[in-house]
């Protein structure tokens, strides 16, 4: 009859981590919640640019300059409005 082979199993550690994850994912739903939509913050605008205006934007944002063609316009229009009307 073969002989018995012990094996050590190691012991599962418990995260410790597990607690301080629910708690992080619960304040970032929370955040979600109130967080208001692309929608309700923004106005949709429709217009027209010359070619090679929006070239640069496209290069803008292929260099990672800018996030979006939304935020460029919008600190373009904010830079235009306080330097003319403020």
């Amino acid at each position: 009859m073969p002989k018995k082979v012990q094996v050590n199993k190691p012991e599962l550690k418990k995260k410790s981590k597990v607690k301080d994850n629910d708690a992080a994912l619960k304040e970032n739903l929370k955040k979600r919640r109130e967080k208001k939509s692309f929608d309700e913050v923004h106005t949709r605008v429709t217009t027209y640019l010359e070619k090679p205006v929006r070239e640069k934007m496209e290069l803008l944002k292929d260099k990672d300059v800018i996030d979006s063609y939304t935020q460029l316009v919008n600190l373009a229009i904010k830079h235009y409005i306080a330097k003319h009307l403020d």
